[in-house]
Order: structure tokens, then C-alpha cells, then sequence
């Protein structure tokens, strides 16, 4: 590893020539055979005999413009001769393209792609239905499994999926066969105790990996994995230091903590031009996103002549959301904004501005950089290091710093990436030797969950004694908690429960007798007994967004404000869509599902558990689709929800698959009548 870190140091230096030279052309025949020697193909091009060979020997299947440098062509050899495989490389290698180049050129029947969020099915699911569709046709594909349908795998099918949406017993049954399983950002395997969805993605992977006959699992940065041998299927592991582009750190030390935002304010003016991203620790809080756009991009100039496209989906923005919402107030300024609580129409009209040549070249972004989000960027500019999630004060270790420095530079775009990273009196400093790590899989661990899901419980006393609590077996509790949660977490949830029992009885009762009676009792009870705060705000919130009428979220926000004015206008549309986008559908569904068991097995009256079942689960379930997979499939793709209704009476509820689906939307798009302008934007994106 040692020679091929000292052969990408020699990349580096020609790559930098290149990048500062007048005319890279030019420059890049001058050097063509020594780029060519150090298999930096892409650049050597046709400018020399040995390139001009082995680039006609290696054009690409799914893009016949790309010819595959030679360690692409290494990674796709070891996917053809190995049955399990890791392959660690850099952010910039490719490791994507080398899956869709593998599918193409070898067909594999059934293949199931698990993606850690739903911006990367997004982005998988757009490379194969539309960008590198001619490659891909045969294949049946799929963003979802459904417990009701029934799957051909005789013939080819793609699955796009997050691990969640694969992890339960009756979901798994469905995949009945596995020729090709790939997992992407698998560093999130590694044991988090505090992380649910860590514990479903390894049981996910666990799984999954057993029924398939070849795997692949992608990850930068990653120096071993502890203990593979112990695996079913003991994985070959690659690993590949080979990068195309060269990144660049540049600190720039302040003295005192407060003057970051005139710091980012002042790198952002000097990089004028060039496309840049903007990476916030949070959405929230002090040195914010939300905080950095009503404090200072709201104080610069507005553009007097917005695109149509933009003014367009202000227009929408600011009717169905907000008209105070900071990404109307971004977009005016010049500005585009990503993040996990945007809705998912929003979240690809914001990326394809930024991906516009012409387009808006300032992205405001957080953490869902991280998770494999494709941009091309000139340059990222790293506000704070620290990141504030379920463990306060905790920090990114160099690993993640530098898969945030990953995310600039791009093949035939820019040679080299520029990360500046304001550095504080009390911030990290990072390095990239620090970055490459070893990891663990939680499977390999003996944890708590891994004893209860392999059902290993008999010298674990924790998990017997609560066992006995609830007075149930092992089989009982996989049935009705499962992975939704952790071990830890479940005994809090009881707990909590424990301590309300009383409380939420007799208000089940009373809303027995009482048809009448509302619901913000109810969620606020239950969200105290599943989260352990007593939040009258985002209980109000979250009963709102109850409401069966699909309420706008410019209504809930309004609504909400007239009985909390003190709370800051930022707060209450952030906090009113991150409930509404994430926290409903999956950990108030998951958790009030656990709640309404343990109400069962304490002897609640069946007529108390429908209480429950009415007013929470069966509004969560109509609201976000869960048990209408077709339905499901248009959200996944950006279609806003107010408008699943008016497009199914257009194009049917019978479509087989996510290209059928294409396809209808795509045909009857003049037909679809008065529809949202982002779902409209959606579908013309689909052509």
C-alpha cells in the first residue's frame, strides 16, 4: 500500500500541473505518456499511441463517451471473480459507476441496491431510469417491496432500497432470489449503541448477504474490516487509493469563534463563479445554516432577474410552505439549500440548479453531504467541524472530515478541489492518515441486540429480565419490537410507559366516551412515553400534521404561531418539517407501535388499543402511504403528496413497476391538470 500511495503522490503532481496550467490541452499532450504510465487515462486521452489503445479497449458499456481508468476495470474484475467482495476507495474513484457498468455488462437477474437515505435511491433510481436507461432496459425497478405483490424473479428485476424498507421478516420473504447485492457507504455498519438504524442496516446486510449469491459493499477510507473471517461469507477486500482529482485542505484560523459567518461570508465572495458548497454543522443553533441565512445571506443583495424556474417554485414554496421559509430566502439571494428536512421534490430541484452549468453555483448544505449525494464542486467551505446529534459536543473524526473534502473536485470538471476549513481556538485539527480506519461490523460484536436477534440470550441477564417483565419470549419480542428499536431504547420506551400507564388509560377511556374529544392529549402523551420529553410545541406540530385533510404546512406553521408567538419564524417551519418529512412516518410510527403493544400485553380494553390504532397509527399509515406501495412509489420519486390523488385518477394505481410509472407520468403529463409546480417539475425531469 505503501508504493500506491507514493504512485498517488506522483498523480497528484501532475494532475496540479495540469490544473495550473494556461491551457490543459496543450499540457496534457506534452505529458501524455507519463500520465498514461501513472493510469491517469482520462487525462493522457488520445495523445498518445499506448492511450489511444487501451482507451478504445475500454470504453464504457453504459456511457460510450467514458472510457473506465484501469483501476475501475481492477474493481469490476474482482466484483466478476469474487462472491463477496469490500472495495474501499476515495469519494472521487467511481465506485458507483463501477456497479452500473458491472449490471450492464453482465446482467445479472435480480439486483438489490441498499442505500443508506432516500437521496440516494433518488439518485440511483434517476442514473438508471433516465441517465443510463438504454443500459438498464430488461430490468423491472422497484423503490419499494410491498407484503401484497407478488415479484417475477424469473425475469430481471432491480431493487433500489434504503435498509430500512428490506429488514423485516415478511419484507424479506418477498426477495425470494439474490443474484447481485450491493450495499453502499457500509462504513455505517460499525457498532453505534445510540443508533437504531445502525442495527437495522446490519441486519439488513446480514440477511441479504445470506441469500445473495455475489455482494458488494462500498466505503471510502476504510482500512480493514475487523474480523471478516468470522462471516458466512467471508469477503475479499479491495482497497484502492487511486483518485482522479486532487483536494486540497486550507485552513483558515480564526481567533475567536464568532467571527465564522463574516469568515464563510468573506470566502464566499472571493470564490464568486465557482461552484461552491457550504457546509453547516446543523440546521439549527448558533453557527446554523438557518442562522447564517437570516443573519447574513438575508442582508445581501436580492437578484433582481430570477430564473423562471426559480421564481416558479417561489411561488409554489410560498403558498404550500411558507413564503418565511429560508429557502425561498436563499434563492432570492443567489443561494440553493440542501439538507435531510427538505421535502424530496425540493431536495432534486435544488440539485439540478446546482448541476446547471448557468445555474446557481453557492449550495448551503449539512450532514447529508456525507452520505454519497453526487455534486460537482469546485470548492466546499467547512463552517464548523463539530456535529451536534444524539451525543452533545460530539466532534467528526478525520474520517469525516474527509469525506466532506471528498465531495469537491470532480473527472472532467475540476482537476483539483479546494476545501477551506474555518478553524476555531477549540476545533479539531484532522489528518488524512487519521481518515483510513478500521471498522467493525455490530454483527461481529456481542451486543445486547445482536444476542437478542440470533436469539443468543441465555448468559445475557438484561435481556432475560426484561423478558420476564414484559412476560413474553424471545420469539415475542422479535415479532413485536424486532429491530424498530434497540434493547436500550425499548427499556426506556417501557419504562416511560410504566410511569403513564395510569394516565394514558384513563385518557384512552375517556376518549372512548367522548367521540368528540381531540387528539393533542393523545400525541402528547405518547410522544412523552416514546421520547421521554414533555414538548407541548412539537406535540401541537405533530397534531396538526395529524389531520387527515393533508394540511399545508404554511396552514400548520400559521396555526402553531398564533399559540407560540415567542418562537423564532426559522424554528417553527424547520421544526414543522422535519416532523412532518421524517419523524412521523418512521420514529413515532415505529415507537407507537411498541406502545400500543405494551398496552395489549398490560391488559388494556381492546376498545382503548383502537383509540391508538384510529387516531395515530391508521392517520400515519393513510398520510404516508405505508400500506400503498404504488402510492409510495410517486413519493419516492419527488411527487408531492397533495397531488398523489389527482395524478391516480390520470394514470392508474395498477403499474407494475417504478419505469411503468415513468413511463405514464411521462405520457399523460398534459392531461394531469391543476398539479403542484414542483410535482410538475418532477415528471418534465423524467424525460
Amino acid at each position: 500500500m505503501e508504493q500506491g500511495l507514493n504512485l498517488q503522490s506522483k498523480r497528484k503532481k501532475y494532475i496540479r500541473e495540469l490544473a495550473e496550467a494556461e491551457n490543459a490541452s496543450k499540457k496534457a499532450k506534452a505529458l501524455a505518456e507519463d500520465l498514461y504510465a501513472l493510469d491517469l487515462t482520462v487525462y493522457s486521452s488520445d495523445y498518445c499511441f499506448e492511450s489511444v489503445i487501451y482507451n478504445a479497449l475500454a470504453v464504457s458499456e453504459i456511457d460510450s463517451s467514458i472510457a473506465l481508468h484501469p483501476e475501475q476495470i481492477n474493481i469490476i474484475s474482482q466484483i466478476v471473480n469474487n462472491d463477496a467482495l469490500i472495495v474501499s476507495a476515495p469519494t472521487s474513484f467511481g465506485k458507483t459507476f463501477c456497479v452500473f457498468e458491472y449490471i450492464a455488462k453482465y446482467r445479472p437477474d435480480n439486483v438489490v441496491l441498499i442505500v443508506p437515505t432516500l437521496a440516494l435511491v433518488e439518485e440511483y433510481y434517476k442514473k438508471i431510469i433516465k441517465k443510463y436507461r438504454g443500459s438498464f432496459e430488461g430490468y423491472k425497478v422497484y423503490t419499494n417491496i410491498s407484503e401484497d405483490k407478488e415479484y417475477d424473479f424469473t425475469r430481471r428485476n432491480i431493487f433500489v432500497l434504503t435498509h430500512d424498507r428490506v429488514v423485516q421478516e415478511s419484507i424479506l420473504a418477498k426477495i425470494e432470489k439474490i443474484d447481485f447485492l450491493v450495499i453502499d457507504e457500509v462504513y455505517k455498519l460499525e457498532t453505534d449503541r445510540e443508533n437504531d438504524r445502525v442495527l437495522v442496516l446490519n441486519m439488513a446486510y446480514y440477511y441479504l448477504a445470506q441469500k445473495a449469491k455475489k455482494y458488494v459493499l462500498l466505503a471510502p477510507f476504510i482500512k480493514e474490516i475487523q474480523d471478516c473471517e468470522s462471516l458466512e461469507k467471508k469477503p475479499f477486500f479491495y482497497r484502492s487509493d487511486y483518485s482522479p482529482v486532487v483536494n486540497n485542505v486550507i485552513p483558515r484560523r480564526i481567533i475567536d469563534s464568532s467571527d465564522r459567518f463574516s469568515e464563510c461570508e468573506e470566502l464566499i465572495n472571493n470564490l464568486e463563479g465557482h461552484k461552491t458548497l457550504i457546509y453547516f454543522a446543523t440546521v439549527s443553533g448558533k453557527y446554523g445554516m438557518y442562522k447564517y441565512i437570516s443573519s447574513v445571506v438575508a442582508n445581501e443583495p436580492k437578484i433582481e432577474h430570477l430564473p423562471d424556474e426559480i421564481e416558479y417554485f417561489i411561488q409554489w414554496a410560498s403558498d404550500e410552505i411558507h413564503e418565511e421559509w429560508c429557502v425561498i430566502t436563499a434563492l432570492k439571494h443567489g443561494y440553493l439549500i440542501h439538507n435531510g428536512q427538505i421535502p424530496v421534490g425540493t431536495r432534486i430541484f435544488q440539485i439540478n440548479q446546482y448541476g446547471e452549468q448557468d445555474g446557481f453555483n453557492k449550495m448551503l448544505c449539512t450532514s447529508t453531504l456525507l452520505e454519497g449525494v453526487n455534486t460537482s464542486a469546485e470548492n466546499i467551505i467547512i463552517v464548523q467541524p463539530a456535529r451536534k446529534n444524539s451525543k452533545e459536543g460530539e466532534c467528526f473524526t478525520s474520517f469525516d472530515f474527509y469525506n466532506l473534502v471528498g465531495r469537491t473536485g470532480r473527472l472532467n470538471e475540476h482537476f483539483v478541489g479546494n476545501a477551506y476549513y474555518i478553524q476555531g481556538p477549540n476545533d479539531a485539527e484532522f489528518s488524512f492518515e487519521d481518515a483510513v480506519r478500521s471498522v467493525r461490523f455490530e454483527i461481529l460484536d456481542k451486543t445486547d441486540d445482536m444476542d437478542i436477534q440470533f436469539k443468543n440470550i441465555s448468559d445475557n441477564i438484561d435481556v432475560s429480565n426484561f423478558l420476564e417483565r414484559l412476560g413474553i419470549d424471545i420469539d415475542e419480542y422479535l415479532d413485536n419490537i424486532g429491530t424498530k428499536v434497540r434493547f436500550d431504547t425499548a427499556r426506556k420506551i417501557f419504562d416511560r410507559f410504566e410511569a403513564n400507564k395510569v394516565a394514558l388509560s384513563d385518557l384512552l377511556y375517556n376518549m372512548t366516551s367522548n367521540e368528540q374529544m381531540g387528539r393533542y392529549q393523545l400525541v402528547k402523551i405518547l410522544m412523552a412515553i416514546s421520547d421521554g420529553k414533555d414538548n407541548k410545541f412539537e406535540a401541537s406540530i405533530a397534531n396538526k400534521l395529524l389531520d387527515r385533510r393533508r394540511l399545508k404546512i404554511k396552514q400548520v406553521v400559521d396555526e402553531i404561531r398564533t399559540y407560540f408567538p415567542s418562537v423564532e419564524i426559522d424554528s417553527l417551519i424547520s421544526t414543522t418539517i422535519r416532523i412532518k418529512n421524517g419523524y412521523l412516518e418512521h420514529q413515532f410510527y415505529n415507537r407507537v407501535g411498541i406502545i400500543k403493544y405494551f398496552c395489549q400485553k398490560a391488559g388494556f380494553e381492546e376498545k382503548q388499543v383502537n383509540v391508538i390504532n384510529e387516531k395515530i397509527i391508521s392517520a400515519i399509515e393513510f398520510l404516508y402511504f405505508i400500506n400503498v406501495k404504488n402510492q409510495k412509489m410517486l413519493i419516492d420519486i419527488g411527487i408531492y403528496e397533495r397531488d398523489i390523488e389527482k395524478i391516480i385518477k390520470v394514470i392508474g394505481d395498477d403499474f407494475d413497476d417504478t419505469t411503468e410509472l415513468k413511463n405514464r407520468l411521462v405520457s399523460n403529463i398534459d392531461k394531469l391538470g391543476a398539479i403542484s409546480y414542483i410535482s410538475s417539475y418532477v415528471i418534465q425531469n423524467l424525460r
